[in-house]
């Protein structure tokens, strides 16, 4: 299975980067590189300097459109593999691996464009996602005409917008899609696995 971790935000409301936020004496990219040990993974980092400081965790792959959203992260980890590819932003460490083998698993076997878990309100997870290859013209179009928002590329696609409460056979109380954006999300995670 294709792994890419996307890191490369600037962590505005934090302050921090998140993927180096401490959970429980290890950070939030060593726990989700720790869930796919046997997979192919690439840490996609916004610049060369990130790209440094994360060499030390595995590959990493530089965005080839600097300072856009995580589209271009998407972009890039698509442009690396050539294959079908499960994305995960890196702020969400509790990312199960059963759930995310199965967007892998449902994405090839459907032979979707995407596989994105998506919310009774009809909001979506398109960081904790599966994409093929295919995607990557329809993502170029989008960043082309400089639309950031990763939806608007996933509405041109042949996806599947996966209920997310089918997914609770893999992840019960749906851990996986908690993601750190602020202090305050960084202090719930960290009560979540009890490490206060």
């Amino acid at each position: 299975m294709n792994v890419a971790i996307l890191v490369g935000g600037k962590s505005e409301r934090i302050g921090r980067d998140k993927g180096l936020l401490d959970l429980c004496g290890k950070t939030f990219v060593e726990r989700i590189i720790e869930k796919f040990y046997d997979c192919d993974v690439v840490l996609v980092c916004r610049d060369e300097d990130q790209a440094e400081e994360y060499s030390k965790f595995g590959e990493t792959v530089v965005d080839e459109i600097k300072n856009f959203s995580p589209l271009a992260g998407i972009y890039s980890a698509l442009k690396h593999f050539k294959d079908y590819t499960l994305i995960v932003a890196v702020d969400m460490p509790l990312v199960k691996r059963e759930l995310a083998e199965f967007l892998f698993k449902k994405c090839v076997e459907e032979r979707a464009d995407a596989v994105v878990p998506t919310w009774i309100d009809g909001k979506i997870e398109p960081l904790l996602a599966c994409y093929s290859y295919n995607a990557i013209g329809k993502i170029g179009k989008c960043i082309e005409k400089g639309e950031r928002r990763v939806y608007k590329a996933i509405r041109s696609m042949n996806a599947i917008y996966y209920p997310i409460d089918k997914l609770r056979i893999f992840d019960e109380d749906l851990l996986s899609f908690i993601n750190v954006n602020t202090d305050e999300d960084y202090k719930k995670i960290l009560k979540v696995v009890r490490c206060l």
